[in-house]
């Protein structure tokens, strides 16, 4: 049912601080089924009683409750000549009930699973490699779960995993069938709708159904890594000294691990969140010694892969003193396998940094990813986080620690060396 177009008078009144008190409490009271012709509790002020008298009248209204059954009959005799319903539906639209929302959730869910999997069908019907596929996603018929179905290569309980990778899938299959072999976002935009579509998740799916590895199926573009320190990568001759660079070298992250020789002799790897920080390590002997690497904010897969092909030694790592800071740290252990200890990133110097000028409503959400990361994070990174929450939320960034930082990282990176290689 569309709005009812009120007369001008009675949509004036619904405007009234009483008409629009009236108008909620009732809206709401109808979506909860309760019923129109029994008495409606409402707390109302001076004024509100005075509007909503002046509609429906002395014998509808009392000191703290409006009879809406009389209030109807009221409103039907007016010159109005018309229902609570009617007026209602004037003021907000369509009157819908608890009951009624549900049932329309129910019915619109169910439609967009079917249409999602009928535009799934749809694009695998040309592909014959993904028969066995087609038919198991035909099998589902009308369930009304979005579920993959049971027995997918894809191997995964999450529909959009599935359907990503599977429509991937047919695309990758449809180029290779031209002889063309696509780029990652090239694919992506082909069959996800957006270069930057992809996940983790959609990619291991997607290399099981066509069995062949995600690296040999599509060209990947390799990601520039800027370090500087003990390193040096040779192919037939030299490629690049990272010792010797000012202020600091781009190595291709993935080809730098997987091809020719990469050498490194450091004591240690130590990861930079920010670019001033990790420019700031050529002024300090930090770098004679151990590999210093800017992460650039959340790793790139090339760093990821990267840390994980370097040889035995312990990896460190600095950042923003704050829930960001930790999640880039514990987001690139996962991805690269290895362990990664932060240094300079304890409660003390946390309490001793300039504090970032933000808002209250955003101080309130880093709080509270604080006092999350304060019981879910490993042990240290623990005692920052419960900083950053008793401190209601604010954040540190590492630039302005420099001064009192810089001059004694090397001690703080030798000893967490020493302690590392005692533990290992």
């Amino acid at each position: 049912m569309t709005r009812t177009k009120l007369p001008q008078d009675l949509a004036d009144w619904a405007c009234t601080d009483g008409g629009a008190a009236f108008c909620a409490a009732l809206r709401k009271r109808i979506y909860n089924g309760g019923s129109l012709d029994k008495p409606m509790d409402l707390a109302m002020t001076a004024r509100q009683r005075a509007d909503i008298l002046d509609l429906f009248g002395t014998a509808s209204v009392s000191e703290r409750a409006i009879h809406l059954g009389r209030a109807d009959q009221a409103l039907l005799d007016s010159a109005y000549s018309t229902t609570l319903r009617h007026l209602l539906i004037g003021v907000g639209g369509p009157l819908r009930t608890k009951r009624g929302q549900a049932r329309y959730q129910r019915i619109a869910k169910k439609a967009r699973i079917l249409y999602a999997r009928a535009d799934l069908h749809r694009r695998l019907e040309d592909i014959p490699e993904l028969a066995n596929e087609l038919a198991l996603l035909t099998a589902l018929g009308n369930d009304t779960r979005w579920l993959p179905p049971n027995g997918t290569v894809a191997a995964t309980k999450n529909w959009n995993t599935y359907a990503a990778a599977l429509n991937a899938a047919a695309e990758w299959a449809r180029g290779r069938n031209r002889g063309w072999k696509f780029a990652e976002r090239e694919l992506a935009v082909r069959a996800l709708g957006g270069s930057k579509k992809w996940t983790d998740s959609a990619k291991a799916a997607f290399s099981r159904l066509i069995a062949t590895s995600f690296e040999e199926a599509v060209y990947t573009a390799d990601t520039g890594i800027r370090m500087l320190g003990p390193l040096s990568w040779k192919l037939s001759s030299l490629v690049a000294d990272a010792s010797a660079a000012r202020p600091f070298v781009a190595l291709p992250g993935t080809a730098a691990a997987t091809q020719g020789i990469l050498e490194v002799p450091a004591r240690g790897i130590l990861l930079i969140e920010n670019q001033e920080t990790f420019q700031a390590l050529s002024r300090t002997p930090i770098h004679e010694t151990w590999l210093c690497i800017w992460m650039e904010g959340y790793a790139s897969d090339a760093l990821a892969y990267f840390l994980a092909q370097m040889p035995d030694i312990p990896i460190a790592a600095w950042g923003d003193l704050d829930p960001p800071g930790i999640e880039i740290i514990l987001n690139l252990q996962a991805k690269s396998g290895r362990t990664i200890h932060p240094v300079a990133m304890d409660a003390d110097l946390y309490g001793a940094g300039y504090m970032l000028d933000e808002d209250a409503e955003d101080r309130m959400n880093w709080c509270r990813k604080a006092r999350d990361l304060a019981t879910r994070a490993p042990k240290p990174f623990q005692a920052l986080a419960q900083a950053i929450a008793r401190n209601d939320g604010y954040r540190c960034e590492q630039e302005g620690l420099h001064e009192l930082v810089l001059p004694s990282l090397l001690k703080r990176l030798d000893r967490l060396r020493a302690v590392t290689v005692l533990l290992s």
